[in-house]
């Protein structure tokens, strides 16, 4: 099978893209830009910078759910059990009376 040049421009094209990509990491830096924004003041509700942070946070959940469909689907199920059963409380003895002596 013969390869064309434009086919391995496309290729090295694509591999220095991917590289760049990874070196630049853009979701890590708007995932952190929106856990920034997220407790922000200066982030109104029903403002610009609210809706860029809810789309990138849903696109973020999505992405999540997509690559791990187990323990999402486990996660949903288990979303309002019920706390768990607490045990007795500790009893402590008063060494200080005479009877306990």
């Amino acid at each position: 099978m013969a390869t064309t040049p434009a086919a391995l421009v496309a290729a090295a094209v694509l591999l220095a893209a991917g590289y760049v990509l990874g070196r630049w990491r853009p979701a890590r830096r708007a995932s952190d830009w929106v856990n920034w924004k997220k407790y922000h003041p200066s982030a109104r509700r029903n403002g610009p910078v609210w809706w860029a942070a809810w789309l990138v946070l849903s696109a973020e959940n999505i992405g999540w759910l997509i690559a791990h469909p187990i323990q999402g689907a486990r996660a949903w199920r288990h979303r309002n059990d019920p706390p768990p059963t607490r045990s007795e409380p500790l009893r402590f003895r008063n060494i200080t009376d005479q009877e306990n002596r």
